[in-house]
């Protein structure tokens, strides 16, 4: 892997001081960004910019630890004249738009990105946020995607390592005054990145996904946190593969932050819930398969859900709802997991 060098000993990786209390959950929300063709046909992409930092504040207000976007270039499926924002313009409107909460990309698709660069614009975002910032990076999903912008996609293997040499890279780039640095994907010589992150010794990384014989082993070895998703059984069966490349690596588990990425459809009663789900399920997934992996039902049967991953030992629940511009879904939640009031404004 990559090395940094300068007059003073490059950050280590290991992630301590992010680590949250056991037992503790933080919530979190994304903000629609047309990606999943959720924002309203009939507002202006000016309006549906507003709407989007909107969604930020009313997560903020509801008591939400982090709000987090997603990163693509285009609406999945293809549609003309759907709109995808930017992740990282979004980011830095939200950060100047909100006070306290913590936000982040979950996750930057790093073949869309130029690692350098992307250290240089996430540590203005720290700077921008006054130290909110979390870093999140993975391996992208969408090849199609890639292709049709003319962006190099390497092999799957290259893109979860190169994700690990990135965490390298950010380290260095954001504790020296110059960095050099030779890695299998990147090199830099003698590059100076200004300003630096308010967070020290960096913001916390996370790596995205669930591959068991690369991704894992990459976030015991470089990452703060990882992101999984999917229904408890199967995060507790990733979380027990992390455990043993930690131990192989003599890095104590607790020391790894976890989110899990979930879908939340919130309804009055079980029947309006059902509603959400043939609403929704844009696939034709069995209900059965569908409700698997999503929250889905009241306030309180959706909190009862969440609770199998954190009895897990999962820190972080980033929540994205289908359709936050219609409904109170954001605050019911909330409520009902963190016990804040339940307004919208």
């Amino acid at each position: 892997m990559g090395t940094g060098t300068s007059g003073e000993a490059p950050s280590s990786g290991g992630c301590g001081p992010h680590a949250l209390t056991q037992g503790a959950v933080r919530l979190g929300c994304f903000v629609p960004q047309g990606w999943r063709h959720d924002l309203p046909s009939d507002l202006t992409p000016a309006a549906q910019w507003e709407a989007m930092v909107g969604i930020a504040l009313r997560a903020e207000r509801s008591g939400y630890g982090s709000v987090w976007v997603y990163d693509h270039l285009q609406a999945a499926p293809v549609e003309p004249g759907v709109p995808v924002f930017d992740p990282l313009l979004t980011l830095a409107t939200v950060a100047w738009a909100t006070d306290r909460i913590r936000l982040g990309a979950m996750c930057l698709a790093l073949p869309l990105h130029h690692p350098a660069q992307l250290a240089h614009q996430l540590a203005c975002l720290d700077v921008l946020s006054r130290g909110r910032l979390e870093v999140a990076i993975g391996a992208g999903s969408d090849p199609d995607e890639a292709r049709a912008f003319g962006v190099h996609y390497p092999a799957l293997g290259d893109r979860i390592m190169a994700c690990g040499e990135a965490a390298e890279l950010f380290r260095a780039c954001w504790s020296h005054d110059q960095t050099n640095f030779e890695g299998r994907y990147s090199v830099l010589e003698g590059a100076s990145v200004y300003p630096k992150p308010i967070q020290m010794p960096s913001p916390p990384i996370w790596i995205a996904g669930g591959g068991e014989q690369r991704t894992l082993w990459q976030v015991a070895r470089h990452a703060d946190g990882c992101s999984l998703f999917g229904p408890p059984e199967r995060v507790a069966h990733k979380l027990d593969v992390l455990a043993e490349h930690c131990h192989s690596l003599g890095r104590p588990l607790d020391t790894v932050r976890v989110a899990v990425v979930v879908d939340c459809l919130v309804a009055d009663t079980d029947e309006a819930a059902d509603l959400l789900v043939e609403r929704h399920n844009r696939l034709g997934e069995h209900p059965r398969s569908y409700r698997a992996r999503r929250l889905v039902g009241t306030p309180a049967g959706c909190s009862q859900q969440l609770q199998r991953y954190l009895d897990l030992g999962v820190s972080d629940v980033c929540c994205y709802f289908p359709d936050p511009l219609g409904s109170d879904a954001i605050e019911r939640l909330a409520q009902a997991v963190l016990g804040s009031p339940a307004t919208r404004s």
